[in-house]
């Protein structure tokens, strides 16, 4: 349903949605947002089922979550979204997350990329028909996706191998799974007594099936950690991600 530019969408959330603590996991915030953004370009006509017949690709090229308090299993859940702005290579999309009483619980702010699947290059957004209210002054977070360039040494880093169930419809590793190795970088102790606040993450290039990964941590701050994930082939950064814990 959309009104003036804002669609929502409802759901509950599910058993396999949710940690040990029964709060909804980082990583099906990020799922879920994806997913309303899909299905709301879906239906204005400018989604994955209408560009993916020109060899193009909405990507998520960074997203920021602030926090108030997680969902919990079985709570039931209203998000709404929509287009804050469009520039030449880049869509910014807003959201924020009601319980059943109206108030909100979460918040986020998102920036989107139009990608030509073949070369994969960024293409102009403008040769989208954007059929939808563009409401440049509603912004939901505090601040907007911001491009983290801290680079530091990291004596024991963590290494991953990029497997098969982490590859998204068009082969690489989906940006959800980036969430969610960092969050299992973090020690049972350090779950059990802190949540997250604040994740703003940017992904910055591609990873594929096999691909040799390191994960680099340093908390800057009490309790706020930066992250880069790198390949250990070339060092290049896939994505570096600062996350505030409380």
């Amino acid at each position: 349903m959309e009104k003036e530019g804002v669609w929502e969408y409802k759901f509950t959330v599910r058993s396999f949605d949710i940690d040990k603590n029964n709060n909804i996991t980082l990583n099906s915030i990020s799922e879920y947002l994806q997913e309303v953004a899909g299905a709301h370009a879906n239906g204005k006509g400018f989604g994955y089922k209408q560009v993916i017949d020109k060899n193009l690709a909405w990507i998520l090229s960074g997203i920021r979550i602030e926090i108030d308090r997680l969902p919990i299993w079985d709570e039931e859940i209203t998000i709404k979204t929509w287009i804050v702005g469009n520039n030449r290579f880049a869509s910014r999309r807003d959201f924020e997350w009601y319980n059943k009483e109206g108030k909100i619980l979460l918040k986020a702010s998102s920036n989107w990329v139009l990608l030509n699947t073949d070369t994969r290059r960024p293409q102009n957004i403008d040769q989208m028909k954007f059929d939808v209210k563009i409401l440049e002054d509603k912004t939901a977070t505090l601040s907007e996706v911001k491009n983290s360039r801290i680079r530091f040494d990291d004596n024991n880093p963590m290494k991953h191998k990029v497997l098969y169930s982490e590859l998204d419809m068009i082969g690489h590793m989906n940006n959800t799974k980036y969430i969610q190795l960092m969050i299992d970088s973090y020690k049972l102790d350090f779950h059990e007594s802190n949540k997250v606040k604040i994740l703003n993450i940017n992904f910055k290039s591609e990873v594929k099936y096999d691909d040799k990964l390191i994960l680099s941590t340093k908390e800057v701050e009490e309790n706020n950690f930066v992250h880069i994930l790198s390949r250990e082939d070339d060092s290049i950064v896939s994505c570096q991600a600062n996350i505030i814990w409380e």
